[in-house]
């Protein structure tokens, strides 16, 4: 168990162990937070308490009378989709519980083949005996009970059976023979009863430990009664799951043996998914009903997300065949991360966090090679925001927008003003992406709204905004102040340089020169180059606004008193640093008509303007 997102990635310390052993299934109670399931090797079933750490042991046990329950290796547990406490898991009979495991019903006979000649476990391992249960034969594997009826529940085993009952588990029906182009004995690998109608599902089938290499994926209608293969040589590798999109019916992702494959039209073309994703073997997916993200679990315990698959879903014959379709995504989240301070050691695989980044998705039917094709965004006011490159890929692009400003700029000065290096995030609403490619304009609308997690108020979300900016302009306009009086004391040294000794302009320009250098130290510090003015003792006013301007881009409330006072004070600083600029400056215009006598450039003045149209 492990968080979504960390203050720098999500590490190894994150995760929390919840079971022992293994590990195979594990679930979150829908009704209580404190509470995850989890399963290990021969059944064992636990229910872990969050908050204090505790696991206690649910499984089911035989009763007087009853077989030794035969408990798959990877046995199959599940809370089912109608009632929050319902949870299933499977031996060679199905078991379901109503009280969170407190007690259990048998709700089937023995569902396998129950062949003995497949049970000799403890016979097995040669010279040493080896029966830890992953030998055990004759069990369920995969269990799905129907979000449209709780009364549907379906069952497949490892020997080869596909089991159903329509009444809660009084009566049950075996379907394989129903089954045609599947060998008999066939391992059920997975099955997904359908959202949309109880009378629907899907089956995936492994061979490949006798050999069979083929890809089993089959549906059916009519519970059970007829199946048709949905499979196409497009896809490659041994099938374990298959999925049934949450909203759109003709979309649906299977996991193989060499990757992630998917299907817009119930599985007439199939396509592989290879954003950076390997061609690895795909033993789960998951489909976050709140988040549309699908979680993908891969052998080797690798976890992948992709986030967002609501541009997918939008897919059609139509679209695949347009040029370029633009594909909405949802609302984009501006979440606020955290900040910590590390020491650890760079051998460590750190997971990412999803980015911060609202997404641009389009569909392009061949790859764009050839004139220009960029993104602009504008803000509600028609502002623009910012341009990105595009991406030339055919099939679905997604680029990505910060939701940030560009860093303010920032007076040169000895060393980094750290606090300043990072742009604000712009604000909540809806922004416009214009995607130019050639003389071709397509259009996007982006919404960003508030993180629901943010304890912080809009109201107060606002006020950060606002303060925030407040800085980021101090810290623009003192980094043109700064600018310009180094390129004008810089001139004015320049031009002393060709004057002699005692002249009266040199007197006057090194007069100059020397005034300027005494305003730049009160602005930025100007000691040895590389050092830290907090360590030299050279904090100026560059770095008073720059550490009151990190302290608010590490949150996304409230600014204290402090820091909204603050801003007055500073404010005063740099009018009365541009004030000083403005005097020492005045005289400049006299002294140009000195230099054009000495037949000498005279010092330009650089204006807000000049300065702005700079990089």
């Amino acid at each position: 168990m492990a968080p979504s997102q960390g203050s720098s990635g999500i590490q190894s310390r994150d995760w929390r162990n919840i079971g022992f052993g293994d590990g195979f299934n594990a679930f979150a109670d829908p009704s209580d937070k404190n509470i995850v399931y989890s399963e290990w090797q021969n059944g064992k079933l636990l229910r872990f308490y969050k908050s204090t750490g505790e696991l206690k042991s649910i499984s089911p046990y035989p009763k007087a009378g009853e077989p030794k329950y035969r408990f798959n290796w990877n046995t199959p547990a599940l809370i089912g989709p109608n009632e929050p406490h319902a949870i299933y898991i499977g031996s060679q009979f199905l078991f379901r519980s109503r009280d969170r495991g407190e007690s259990w019903e048998r709700i089937s006979p023995d569902l396998t083949t129950n062949d003995p000649q497949k049970q000799k476990q403890e016979q097995s391992g040669g010279i040493t005996i080896d029966n830890s249960s992953a030998e055990n034969h004759c069990t369920i594997y995969a269990i799905s009970e129907s979000p449209k009826d709780a009364k549907v529940i379906w069952a497949g085993t490892d020997d080869g059976n596909l089991q159903l009952t329509r009444d809660g588990g009084k009566t049950w029906k075996n379907l394989i023979g129903n089954v045609t182009g599947v060998p008999r004995n066939t391992l059920v690998s997975g099955i997904e009863a359908s959202h949309r109608q109880p009378g629907t599902a899907y089956v995936t089938f492994d061979g490949h430990q006798t050999g069979d290499m083929h890809t089993y994926v089959y549906k059916t209608t009519d519970f059970g009664a007829t199946w048709t293969s949905i499979a196409t040589d497009a896809v490659k590798g041994y099938a374990h799951v298959v999925r049934e999109d949450l909203v759109k019916p003709n979309l649906l992702f299977v996991g193989t043996e060499s990757g992630l494959f998917l299907t817009i039209d119930g599985g007439k073309q199939w396509a592989q998914f290879t954003g950076n994703l390997p061609p690895v073997a795909v033993r789960d997916l998951a489909i976050h009903s709140r988040d549309s993200d699908l979680i993908i679990a891969t052998h080797g315990r690798g976890v992948y997300i992709v986030d967002d698959i609501t541009p997918i879903r939008q897919i059609t014959p139509e679209i695949l065949e347009s040029k370029l379709t633009v594909l909405e995504p949802q609302p984009t989240k501006i979440r606020m991360s955290g900040a910590e301070q590390l020491f650890g050691g760079n051998d460590e695989f750190v997971g990412s966090n999803s980015p911060e980044a609202a997404f641009i998705t389009y569909y392009l039917k061949e790859r764009h090679t050839f004139g220009d094709f960029k993104i602009q965004i504008f803000d509600s006011e028609n502002h623009l925001v910012t341009t990105l490159s595009a991406g030339t890929r055919r099939g679905i692009n997604r680029v990505a927008w910060p939701m940030r400003m560009k860093p303010p700029k920032v007076p040169v000065g000895q060393g980094v003003e750290f606090g300043s290096l990072q742009g604000p995030r712009v604000p909540e609403g809806t922004y416009t992406a214009k995607l130019l490619k050639g003389d071709e304009t397509y259009t996007a609308t982006i919404k960003l709204v508030g993180d629901p997690a943010s304890p912080h108020s809009e109201a107060d979300r606002k006020l950060q905004q606002q303060t925030l900016m407040k800085y980021y302009r101090m810290q623009e306009r003192l980094a043109y102040i700064n600018t310009a009086l180094v390129e004008m004391r810089d001139q004015a040294r320049d031009r002393s340089k060709k004057l002699k000794e005692g002249d009266a302009l040199r007197k006057r320009l090194d007069s100059l020169d020397a005034k300027l250098m005494d305003l730049e130290k009160t602005l930025v510090p100007t000691g040895a180059e590389g050092a830290m003015p907090q360590i030299t003792g050279e904090v100026r006013l560059r770095e008073e606004i720059g550490e009151v301007y990190g302290e608010l881009i590490r949150y996304g409330g409230k600014p204290t008193q402090s820091q909204l006072d603050r801003a007055v004070v500073l404010e005063q600083k740099v009018d009365a640093a541009g004030q000083s600029f403005t005097e020492l400056s005045a005289n400049v215009d006299a002294m140009n008509d000195a230099l054009k006598v000495q037949k000498l450039d005279p010092i330009k003045k650089l204006s807000k303007e000049e300065y702005d149209k700079r990089p």
